[in-house]
């Protein structure tokens, strides 16, 4: 294994956005999501690196305003707080912001990132830890004028350590005690990719392997502290797990229009346009070499919008080094709390991905036991597409960016126009490149080098397509459909049909056009209106992800940024999980290590 340090490929941005200093550590945090996802370090996946990123933020966003104090909003900690751990440290002569910022990035990405102090076990290899230590030692020196010693670095320290012990989840994403229940509607391991063969030691990938089935996060959503959401949010059934027989129609038809929205390639039942499968791509960063995972997309989006939209010329001015801090905390929060909310749904009812709900649907009528999909595209790699590991309702996509987008829409809302929270916005933007498309990730012919940039790796190029948006309206939207045609989505983890489609005069089929692809609304007529009921529970609820980030969005915008209550946090069990299902107590046993 080489030593030298990964060279990854660049940045479709312009160098100039990190000068100012506030963007600056947002980037090494989006690095470091790259590196982990490349060298299976720490922090991986979906939920974890968008709660890295939070937490970053959040320090980030403290450690400013504790110095530049804004006077329309307070920090998200404070120093009077009657709980210690939601105390900020005392200035003691802090005055210089930039320093602060640095402390407290530094110090957040290195606890979240390094080896830690003590020498518990960890299947993350040397070569990893060398890799965040290199990248890190490089942002660090790149950084001109990093003052270790001055009273606004050690204050700017402090905030990180406090937010790092506050909202840290040592469990991670841990699967052990974990095993699917097969049966109808159940996620389950994917014909396709049942295991993956992991190396016994990880310090020697080319050493003796062990088949290990993954898991993503089933105990996360339960156990993980929440950022600033106020109370408890919730999705509908989908149709089918716990529907009422007149649902089931809307069930059938999804299984019509994920086989030919989603379907692979090669398939004569696959009617995906090639812009479609271009757009599944464009959102995929599904944990890629290289890449990362969509937290890392939506930020680099953000950036662009929050450049886009500065208030002042100057990119290293005062008033947009605050403007990026506030929007970075609040978009970066409202995403951490979508990951857990999804994974909290995603493994109540462990609905099955498409994969296995075609194939395994026994109706000649509806499903196909012989169907594949495009699948999550393993970018810069030689191995095959796949399906997350992880339940698909709802999808954590369309959380995530539901939460992202609609939280941008509610900051600049008034101030690059005017929209009410269920109707479009003019938030454009121009030339955004997905780094799944950007003429230089490939699949690879052979296995991936770290030793070698991936431009001297052979492989098939991946067409750079540069992308342009009306709206954060229509971003919202097509990031989530995006996994519609990739096949590892239904169309209900993301939205209801009846919100995105367009009826035809038979009940719950909609309409194709005359190549057999289905029609979607037009971005600018759609409205996440419709909800549905939920075993259980009173009242209605959203349906997909796309709804359910919205309203955490807005949740967290209207309140300001606030800390969640201690009373709304989850009690995590200390030895199992306990749920009730059917009458029947299903107890699984937790492994609460890091």
């Amino acid at each position: 294994m080489a030593n030298k340090p990964i060279q990854f490929p660049r940045i479709e941005e312009p160098p100039e956005w990190d000068t100012n200093y506030i963007l600056y550590w947002n980037q090494v945090g989006l690095q470091c999501n790259r590196l982990v996802h490349t060298v299976n370090g720490r922090q991986t996946g979906p939920p974890l690196s968008a709660r890295a990123l939070g937490m970053l933020q959040l320090a980030v966003h403290d450690a400013y305003f504790s110095i530049k104090p804004s006077t329309s909003f307070a920090t998200f900690l404070n120093r009077n707080n009657p709980r210690p751990e939601y105390r900020l440290p005392a200035l003691n002569g802090a005055n210089d912001a930039r320093q602060a910022v640095a402390g407290a990035a530094i110090t957040m990405l290195s606890k979240l990132y390094l080896r830690p102090a003590t020498n518990a076990p960890t299947n993350v290899s040397d070569f990893a830890w060398a890799q965040m230590q290199s990248l890190l030692d490089h942002s660090v020196a790149a950084f001109s004028g990093v003052n270790t010693s001055s009273a606004s670095y050690i204050f700017g320290a402090g905030v990180g350590t406090i937010f790092f012990d506050l909202l840290d989840h040592p469990a991670g994403v841990s699967q052990a005690g974990y095993k699917p229940r097969p049966g109808r509607y159940r996620f389950d391991d994917e014909p396709t990719h049942p295991v993956v063969l992991v190396p016994v030691d990880p310090n020697n990938p080319d050493g003796p392997k062990q088949p290990f089935r993954q898991y993503h996060g089933p105990f996360y959503g339960l156990t993980a502290k929440r950022f600033a959401t106020q109370t408890d949010h919730l999705v509908a059934d989908p149709p089918g797990i716990r529907s009422a027989a007149d649902q089931m129609g809307e069930y059938d038809d999804s299984i019509r229009d994920v086989i030919r929205m989603g379907g692979a390639a090669g398939l004569n039942t696959t009617k995906r346009t090639p812009s479609q499968t271009a757009q599944g791509m464009f959102w995929a960063y599904d944990g890629s070499n290289l890449i990362g995972t969509p937290p890392r997309f939506y930020n680099q989006i953000i950036r662009r919008i929050a450049v886009t939209y500065k208030h002042e010329e100057d990119l290293t001015s005062e008033v947009n080094n605050a403007d990026f801090a506030r929007l970075l905390a609040l978009t970066n929060a409202a995403m951490t709390d979508a990951g857990i909310f999804s994974w909290k749904e995603k493994w109540e009812f462990e609905f099955w991905r498409p994969l296995s709900g075609v194939r395994d649907d026994n109706r000649p009528d509806h499903g196909d036991p012989f169907w594949l999909t495009l699948g999550a595209p393993a970018t810069n790699t030689n191995d095959a597409p796949f399906k997350p590991p992880f339940p698909a309702y709802p999808s954590g996509h369309a959380t995530f960016g539901g939460a992202a987008f609609q939280m941008v829409r509610k900051y600049y809302n008034g101030r690059v126009g005017n929209w009410a929270d269920d109707e479009p916005d003019n938030i454009a933007i121009t030339m955004m490149v997905s780094e799944e498309l950007n003429g230089l990730s490939r699949d690879l012919r052979q296995k991936y080098d770290p030793s070698a940039p991936i431009t001297d790796q052979p492989g098939t190029v991946r067409t750079r397509i540069p992308r342009h948006f009306k709206s954060c309206w229509e971003l919202m939207f097509e990031n989530a459909v995006s996994r519609i045609f990739l096949g590892v989505h239904w169309r209900f983890d993301a939205a209801s049909a009846k919100d995105v489609l367009i009826p035809t005069q038979t009940r719950d089929v909609y309409a194709t056009d005359a190549n057999g692809a289905t029609i979607f609304q037009n971005v600018e007529d759609i409205r996440y209106s419709t909800q549905g009921t939920r075993q259980g529970h009173e009242g209605l609820l959203p349906i997909g992800g796309v709804p359910l980030g919205i309203e955490i969005a807005n949740e967290i915008f209207e309140n300001g940024l606030k800390p969640t209550p201690v009373e709304a946090q989850p009690v995590p069990p200390k030895h199992a999980d306990v749920r009730k299902e059917g009458g029947e107590q299903v107890v699984l046993e937790m492994d609460q290590a890091p």
